[in-house]
């Protein structure tokens, strides 16, 4: 988590940012590749530095087969001319797939093409919810994100909230979705938390983090400090289940 790079960036969004540090633009879609459910959430970041070679790119977002439900990265380009948008789904940092459509808050059609056999397949979408967050005038509950990172046994779905006139959207809870039947485990309130969650990443999808797979220790990002901060989420094994130290850590202290 301390990561040089991702704090000069942090610094430089803050900066710019003096009463307002909104930037989050989110869609979420369920719907099929050609007979296979999916889930489908996109985040239109066109003022996200972006990483290098990939200037160009300005949505970022997450999809999952329901049946497997272990969420895979997004990263892609729209046209706003045209809202022809290009997405490249994207395993062990490598482009495998791509889906093309025409974005809208509407039902999407479009294709899904497997970059290695170049096999083509129907996409459909429908429109569920988003999160647009850029205002204090921005307002919304109950918005649910799918979060990039997961263990082998779980994902998780930060539930988001803002409420007029606040300065950001907050995660207000945390689901721990069983990847097996898609049932909920369990769900981590967050309202005893002063300071806002999920919030402080630029995508959105990443403000969960793995930090160890064996023990099953998470961080979640929180709006503390300059920088940002995070709290820290442990596994107890004898009572099974996750608990969240209140406190949250300012990251670059430990």
């Amino acid at each position: 988590m301390k990561n040089t790079t991702l704090k000069i960036l942090l610094l430089l969004i803050f900066s710019m940012t003096n009463t307002y540090a909104g930037w989050y633009k989110c869609y979420n879609y369920e719907g099929t590749i050609d007979k296979y459910p999916i889930s489908f959430s996109i985040q239109i970041t066109e003022d996200y530095f972006g990483e290098k070679g990939k200037k160009d790119f300005n949505i970022n977002g997450i999809y999952k087969y329901d049946k497997h439900n272990n969420p895979i990265k997004l990263e892609g380009k729209i046209d706003f001319k045209t809202n022809k948008a290009c997405i490249y789904e994207v395993i062990n940092n490598k482009n495998t797939a791509a889906f093309e459509f025409y974005f809208s808050e509407n039902t999407l059609n479009g294709t899904w093409t497997n970059l290695s056999t170049k096999k083509i397949l129907p996409l459909h979408l429908n429109f569920l919810s988003k999160l647009v967050d850029t205002s204090e005038e921005d307002k919304f509950e109950n918005i649910e994100i799918i979060q990039l990172n997961s263990l082998p046994d779980y994902y998780f779905i930060g539930i988001y909230s803002k409420v007029n006139g606040e300065s950001r959207a907050k995660m207000d809870r945390l689901k721990i979705i069983r990847k097996n039947d898609n049932s909920i485990f369990q769900i981590l309130d967050f309202s005893s938390i002063e300071t806002e969650t999920g919030n402080v990443r630029t995508i959105i999808y990443d403000n969960v983090e793995v930090v160890d797979v064996k023990t099953k220790e998470l961080s979640i990002w929180n709006n503390i400090g300059r920088m940002g901060g995070y709290l820290t989420v442990k596994y107890n094994f004898k009572k099974n289940k996750f608990k969240v130290n209140p406190k949250p850590t300012i990251d670059g202290t430990e």
